[in-house]
C-alpha cells in the first residue's frame, strides 16, 4: 500500500525535514524510526525539504508498506509515538504511482514576524524581523510574481538542475499572533529553493527601509549578474511555515 498523511511538525526541534546531526534529528529519522517500532521498515517521501527550525502545519508524506492494519489505527500508534513534537492530521491510501514530491502542483509558506521583541516562549515561532515602510515591503514582495530565474534568491544546491520557479501568490498582511502585532506574507509558487523564501523576505525588508531600491530588487529579480551587491542574507527561520500543498 502506498500511504499518505498530512503531517504537522514543530521544527525548532529538528536540524531540518532531512540533515539530521547526532544532537538535533531530522524530521524524517524521528518519523522513519516511529515507523520501525510499529512494524514499518520504509523510508519516507516529503513534498518538500523544510530547513533547520522551519515548520510545517501541512506537509504531505507518503510510504509503502504491506502491513495490514486499519488506518485510524496506525495514526493513533504513530500519533502517540510522535507526540509532541510532530503530528499525523490525516492518513489515507493513495494510488502507487502517488509520490508527495513530484505529485505536488503547487507549494504555500507562511512567514510570521514583528519588529517587536519577542516572548522567548514564542521566539521558536515568531521571526522577530524589523521592517520598515510597509506598502513599500508589499510592493516589493509583488514584483516576485510570476515566472523567474531564482539563482540569486537560493543557497547553492548541487543536486539541483533548475532554478526557475513561478510565484502564484505573494501576499501581505497584518495578524495578531498571541497577543503580538505581526506581519504574515503568505507565498506560493509550484516549488522553492533552498531557503529562497528567507532571501526573498529579507530583501524586501532591506527594501523597505531604503537599503535597496526598487531597480536593484527588480535586477536581482531578473538575475542580472552583473548587479553589484545582491541581497544574499536570510531572515531567521522561526517565524516559517509550509502551510499548504496542493495536488
Amino acid at each position: 500500500m502506498n500511504i499518505a498523511c498530512i503531517i504537522a511538525y514543530d521544527g525548532s526541534r529538528f536540524n531540518g525535514f532531512i540533515s539530521g546531526n547526532p544532537s538535533l534529528p531530522s524530521v524524517k529519522e524521528c518519523f522513519e524510526k516511529t515507523l520501525k517500532r510499529i512494524g514499518i521498515n520504509s523510508n519516507i517521501i516529503a513534498s518538500g525539504r523544510t530547513d533547520k527550525h522551519v515548520h510545517a502545519t501541512y506537509q504531505v508524506i507518503n510510504f509503502h508498506t504491506n502491513l495490514k492494519m486499519p488506518l485510524e489505527k496506525m495514526k493513533k500508534l504513530l500519533n502517540d509515538r510522535l507526540y509532541p513534537h510532530i503530528m499525523i492530521r490525516h492518513v489515507m491510501v493513495e494510488n502507487d504511482d502517488f509520490h508527495a514530491r513530484f505529485s505536488a502542483k503547487m507549494r504555500f509558506y507562511k512567514y510570521i514576524f514583528s519588529d517587536e521583541n519577542i516572548s522567548p516562549f514564542l521566539s521558536s515561532y515568531i521571526s522577530r524581523l524589523p521592517f520598515g515602510d510597509v506598502d513599500k515591503l508589499r510592493f516589493g514582495l509583488g514584483l516576485f510574481l510570476g515566472r523567474h530565474d531564482f539563482s540569486m534568491f537560493a543557497k547553492y544546491d548541487s543536486q539541483q538542475t533548475s532554478y526557475i520557479r513561478e510565484i502564484y501568490k505573494a501576499s501581505l498582511f497584518h495578524a495578531k499572533v498571541h497577543g503580538i502585532d505581526c506581519l504574515v506574507a503568505h507565498i506560493g509558487a509550484n516549488g522553492f529553493l533552498r531557503a529562497q523564501i528567507r532571501i526573498m523576505l529579507k530583501a524586501c525588508v532591506d527594501f523597505s527601509k531604503d537599503k535597496i531600491s526598487q531597480k536593484d530588487l527588480q535586477r536581482q529579480i531578473d538575475n542580472d549578474i552583473s548587479l553589484k551587491y545582491p541581497i544574499r542574507e536570510l531572515a531567521p527561520p522561526h517565524g516559517l511555515y509550509l502551510s499548504r500543498v496542493v495536488y
